[in-house]
């Protein structure tokens, strides 16, 4: 397990430094890796090289998860990394959508879980893991809500398209 708050400050600036340039990358190659994810034989038809931002994408999730492991420790860095993006699913059909929720969503909640880790004094860690768990657990079944009302909405439209109709 790690914790956020034994992390030194030098590491703190170097952790800003690498996010920086993530970002960077993402932001200006984010069209080349959106070909090579969904369709790499079309990407390479559009002259993407589709080997370099292949590599390049598995270096930034690694750079992603080392940074991931000294703030809250090998075991729950695939919460992190998952249940943002999963939040943010619910919600857009967008993946440069779902990308910026599920990066503000991970940062203001990894940001509220140490703040509510603080007071009673608990592990930092898997109080941001608990806290983005239980969000997401409450999203889906919010989702699933919003879900049945758009479904009975829809029928109640059509049975009254079909009462126009008739």
């Amino acid at each position: 397990f790690g914790n956020i708050l034994l992390v030194p400050r030098e590491s703190l600036w170097f952790m800003i430094a690498l996010d920086l340039i993530l970002l960077v990358i993402v932001g200006a190659y984010h069209r080349q890796f959106l070909a090579v994810v969904f369709d790499e034989e079309f990407a390479r038809l559009r002259g993407v090289p589709v080997g370099f931002f292949y590599l390049l994408l598995l270096v930034l999730v690694a750079v992603t998860v080392v940074l991931l492991i000294h703030v809250v420790g090998l075991i729950l860095v695939l919460a992190l990394l998952t249940l943002p993006a999963a939040v943010a699913g619910h919600y857009v059909h967008s993946l440069g959508r779902m990308m910026l929720i599920a990066t503000l969503l991970g940062a203001v909640l990894s940001i509220s879980g140490l703040a509510l880790s603080y007071g009673p004094d608990l592990p930092a860690g898997p109080t941001i893991i608990l806290l983005v768990g239980g969000i997401y657990v409450l999203s889906a079944i919010l989702a699933q809500i919003l879900d049945r009302r758009r479904a009975r909405r829809a029928a109640v439209r059509g049975a009254r398209q079909g009462e126009i109709d008739a």
